[in-house]
């Protein structure tokens, strides 16, 4: 026996050309059936995978942009905020010390109208006592006097003459 012919299970001398080429056809043909029916279509899930994956990354960036834009308008609209608060609590304060002061000026001034009528009313008071006394005074005058006298004067004359006497002295 030669030692040579043990080539990989081989018995015989030379290669079976038919069944090598059988064996390369029926593996070109299952390549190409793979190629068609299993790579082909798997492929396109993985390039149609791979193509969610980077539309998803894509709108997470998006989203993560979009989501600071927010934050930052918020903050902006927070703080307009909170100065629109601020002004409007400043403007209700200053309202409030305007009405305030307008409050105690109404209240000064009615009580000086209180004040200069009570003033009044107690000079008027006081003019109606001085005139009293006074007719009073030219009254018990001329009483006195024509007793005094006993000379008969008209009581008119002797009004107007206590009353004239009591100017000259009020003047003086």
């Amino acid at each position: 026996m030669d030692h040579n012919v043990l080539v990989l299970g081989a018995t015989g001398s030379g290669v079976e050309w038919g069944t090598a080429l059988f064996t390369l056809i029926t593996f070109l043909i299952l390549l190409a059936l793979l190629k068609k029916y299993a790579w082909g279509p798997l492929k396109s899930i993985m390039d149609e995978r791979e193509e969610t994956i980077n539309k998803d990354i894509d709108d997470a960036q998006a989203a993560k942009v979009n989501a600071k834009k927010l934050e930052e308008e918020n903050r902006d609209i927070l703080k307009k905020t909170q100065e629109e608060v601020q002004t409007i609590l400043d403007d209700a304060k200053h309202q409030a010390k305007v009405q305030q002061e307008q409050i105690i000026s109404d209240a000064n001034v009615k009580a000086n109208g209180l004040i200069q009528s009570a003033q009044a009313e107690i000079q008027q008071e006081k003019q109606r006592a001085i005139a009293d006394i006074n007719n009073r005074v030219s009254e018990l005058s001329v009483l006195i006097a024509s007793k005094v006298i006993n000379k008969e004067i008209s009581e008119q004359d002797q009004k107007e003459l206590v009353e004239k006497y009591i100017k000259e002295a009020g003047e003086k």
